[in-house]
């Protein structure tokens, strides 16, 4: 396998002739984090390491949808993480990390089923990832790592489920785990990884795979999804529980993103944690309340989540309304309508709006959404609803919150021609509004990027996507090697 020297990795003039065209503007994370394996982790200059892009996501819509059994309309964004791995002779995973603004961090960790799992701290994430593969497929070999991104932290772009596909790949690259035996009777699809990848984050077992502590929140598997699978210009539709492709959508060539950070932090494992909770453990009451009101009819212990009590019931959906009346619970009823509305109404309706580059139409769901999301879920501030009614004064198309909620980002779908001008006006407004995020808010222009890859380069000529990296089709059978 060709692999970076990291000699040359600390140098941007050198990289810039060699990357593929989605990372020229990286050279300086990628020198950075060479730089950090040298001087921090002491590994020599003349070290070949491998180099991975693992990128944050934009979820266009599906709210709070992934955990419910529901869908979503996903896609990478252009900000990310540009990771660099040195192989270890030992069982240690070493890990500096640096992103925007942020101090250099470390730590140290043991590739061990008994690892320790710290809570409230960074490394969190890592020693989760290392903990649960070495119960789930044995002895591994570590590595030495450097993370340096350009996404910004807590901003609802799943920095955090990143993190845990940046691990899976570094220990996957080192310890060839999609080899091994138990690995390909686990994994029959690219779908069922990602599935497992959520699953790594939430402690749920997969299969035969045990299950552990995981991070502390009840998520699904969205981000985790639109990380590892997503292509360049297109949105596509997933739906979850089990994972699978239903839909992938070019976005129209004229229409780009721009996404507003907030700047108001949105950790779903810090405070945040217990209200992120909440809208899970309401989406899972209401289909257990609806669940038990059905008695021994027939499919009715299929009822485990909300979509499967909405396949249940068909079009006859006012039945679950009823029943959740019923509880005197407003909670309850409104977590149901939030789901309804953006699982069988607004994302497929959004997806067709994209295909036939229908801007009324697209701009009314989104609305829509923003709208139930803001009742359903109540994981709004003021922030995040003062930027989407702006965008669409603005001019936009569309425009949204996303993410777990509670602070995090905003995007709007603009004309790619005005989009900078757009930022920088949408920017401005906001700063005058909330003048206290002046200094942590961040407004960007983005098309759909590509999803998490390894990249090689030959030490003389240009960067190529790493061949394990290529995207399978969706019902695609993972084979086993010859």
């Amino acid at each position: 396998m060709v692999r970076f020297r990291l000699s040359k990795l600390q140098d941007p003039k050198a990289l810039r002739g060699s990357l593929p065209d989605y990372l020229k503007d990286k050279t300086e994370l990628i020198s950075k984090a060479a730089g950090h394996l040298v001087a921090e982790l002491d590994t020599k200059a003349s070290a070949y390491c491998r180099f991975f892009w693992v990128p944050g996501r934009i979820e266009v819509v599906g709210k709070h949808t992934d955990y419910a059994g529901g869908r979503s309309c996903v896609c990478a964004a252009n900000r990310g993480f540009c990771i660099l791995s040195v192989d270890r002779s030992d069982e240690q995973l070493r890990v500096v990390s640096t992103s925007q603004g942020s101090e250099v961090l470390q730590c140290s960790v043991p590739l061990s089923p008994e690892t320790e799992v710290p809570c409230n701290h960074w490394s969190l994430y890592i020693a989760t990832v290392a903990r649960r593969l070495s119960q789930n497929f044995g002895k591994l070999m570590g590595c030495d790592v450097a993370i340096a991104g350009d996404l910004p932290p807590a901003s609802g772009m799943s920095t955090s489920s990143a993190l845990i596909c940046a691990m899976f790949m570094v220990l996957d690259a080192r310890n060839g785990l999609k080899k091994l035996p138990r690995f390909q009777e686990s994994f029959k699809t690219e779908e069922e990884l990602y599935e497992y990848l959520g699953y790594i984050e939430n402690g749920q077992s997969f299969g035969a795979l045990k299950g552990d502590r995981g991070v502390g929140t009840f998520g699904g598997s969205e981000d985790h999804t639109a990380i590892m699978s997503s292509e360049q210009g297109m949105l596509k539709v997933f739906s979850y529980k089990p994972t699978r492709l239903e839909r992938s959508v070019r976005i129209p060539t004229h229409l780009t993103f721009v996404v507003a950070s907030s700047g108001v932090l949105a950790e779903k494992t810090g405070d945040k944690m217990t209200s992120y909770n909440d809208a899970a453990a309401l989406a899972a009451l209401a289909a257990k309340t609806f669940q038990a009101s059905q008695g021994s009819a027939a499919g009715a212990k299929d009822c485990t989540d909300l979509a499967a009590c909405v396949r249940y019931c068909g079009a006859a959906c006012e039945a679950i309304e009823e029943v959740l009346r019923g509880t005197g619970d407003p909670m309850l009823q409104q977590r149901f309508h939030q789901f309804y509305s953006e699982n069988e109404v607004v994302v497929p309706g959004v997806a067709e709006a994209l295909a036939k580059d229908d801007s009324l139409r697209l701009g009314e769901l989104v609305d829509l959404s923003q709208q139930e999301g803001d009742i359903g879920l109540q994981n709004l501030v003021p922030e995040t609803r003062w930027l989407p009614a702006e965008a669409r004064c603005l001019g936009a198309v569309c425009s949204s919150a996303f993410g777990a909620g509670f602070g995090g980002s905003c995007y709007a779908l603009v004309p790619r021609p005005q989009a900078q001008a757009f930022r920088s006006v949408w920017r401005t407004a906001y700063v005058k509004e909330f003048p206290d995020r002046a200094s942590t808010c961040e407004f960007f222009v983005t098309a759909p990027g590509p999803g998490a890859i390894e990249i090689q380069v030959k030490e003389k000529g240009a960067a190529r996507a790493a061949p394990v990296a290529r995207k399978r089709p969706a019902t695609s059978v993972l084979q086993r090697p010859a």
